[in-house]
């Protein structure tokens, strides 16, 4: 007699007492960041905790504002109760605090993403993983060492000689689609450019690079440089939008002749510049009526001349130095900028500096919309 068991002796049976659980991931932990957007050191990321940090122009301070207008002690900030957000107290600061810029009294919630402003200087509450953290300081010092090489490549002011110049840059973002700079023709002739390429950002930035550096090695072929349509023909030619992934740009250029005091100039799809001269309170617009460079292969440019008197300034900027929401919510254009050109300038700064410490002044709190690129320009 057989005891048929199916082969179950030579199987090995698991019995689950439990649910099977796998251990446990590790919760990461969020932390409140405050990131210097705009003011000295932006870029920076300064990290939160319960226990109040100080921030002022005094040394003892935990993070030193290097700003006239902020106080010695001017507030403390702190990594809040509530999750999501960090709080401000204002110490009686002179000039006081703004958050989303309204002033605060005394302490206020600052919300992630809201911005605060002490000064000049402005900040932004980040609310973040600290892998998050860690990988947005390397992107920012990437970024940082981009904008110095966008920067090191404009040209540096001219003090001396017939024609001075001065100029602020000063992009919305870490990197911008501003470019600008001038050439010497020989022969007494100075040739002067302002581009603003569409968008902003890493693109911007590549495409505004590509331009200026074609333009500073004069590597557009068959070109007069002395003849601004010439000049705006070769670059739509070069740089068509289709073969630039969609980027497209505007530009001012013009060429001053020291020997006859005239300046010929043309524009692509570009707002005018202004020359202002001391008789005359008016400013004269300096524009060509002509399209972007790169819409499309068939565009035409022209030239004009206009003659230079001695003390002449000439402003040549992008349309972030206008187009912004004041602080009051109302949105500038360019009519709005007129008065600010056609004021007297101030002994110890630079029209430049003068200029953009006007808007500033006017705009609402935290970075400027647009890129801020402002060239002046002034005749002897």
């Amino acid at each position: 007699m057989s005891d048929d068991t199916s082969g179950d002796m030579n199987r090995t049976r698991v019995f689950m007492t439990g649910a099977f659980q796998s251990p446990a991931a590790p919760v990461e932990e969020r932390e409140h960041y405050l990131v210097v957007v705009e003011g000295a050191r932006a870029g920076e990321r300064i990290r939160l905790q319960s226990t109040p940090l100080r921030f002022g122009r005094a040394a003892s301070c935990d993070f030193v504002v290097p700003d006239t207008e902020a106080s010695g002690q001017h507030c403390e900030i702190s990594a809040g109760a509530s999750d999501v957000e960090a709080l401000v107290t204002d110490l009686r600061s002179t000039n006081g605090c703004y958050v989303e810029g309204r002033r605060i009294e005394g302490a206020a919630r600052l919300a992630s993403g809201a911005l605060l402003q002490v000064g000049r200087h402005v900040f932004r509450h980040e609310w973040l993983f600290k892998g998050e953290a860690h990988k947005a300081q390397e992107l920012g010092r990437d970024l940082e060492k981009a904008r110095h090489y966008v920067q090191s490549l404009l040209p540096p002011p001219i003090s001396s000689g017939p024609v001075l110049t001065d100029w602020v840059y000063e992009p919305s973002t870490q990197l911008g689609g501003d470019a600008f700079g001038y050439l010497d023709l020989g022969g007494g002739l100075l040739a002067a450019y302002l581009i603003d390429v569409s968008g902003h950002g890493v693109g911007a930035a590549m495409h505004s690079v590509s331009v200026m550096n074609v333009m500073r090695q004069r590597a557009l072929p068959s070109t007069d440089f002395s003849d601004p349509a010439q000049v705006l023909a070769s670059l739509n030619t070069m740089f068509q939008m289709e073969s630039h992934d969609g980027m497209y740009f505007s530009i001012w250029y013009g060429v001053y002749d020291t020997v006859s005091r005239s300046l010929v100039y043309a524009s692509g799809g570009h707002h005018p510049a202004y020359l202002a001269t001391p008789a005359d309170p008016a400013l004269v617009a300096l524009k060509t009526r002509s399209l972007i460079i790169g819409a499309t292969p068939a565009a035409r440019f022209s030239a004009a001349r206009v003659a230079v008197s001695p003390g002449a300034r000439l402003y040549v900027f992008s349309d972030g130095v206008f187009e912004i929401v004041t602080r009051d919510g109302a949105q500038w254009g360019l009519e709005d900028i007129i008065p600010l050109l056609q004021a007297q300038p101030e002994a110890g700064v630079t029209e430049s500096q003068r200029l953009y410490r006007k808007v500033r002044e006017a705009a609402r709190a935290g970075p400027l919309d647009d890129d801020f690129s402002m060239v002046v320009v002034t005749f002897s």
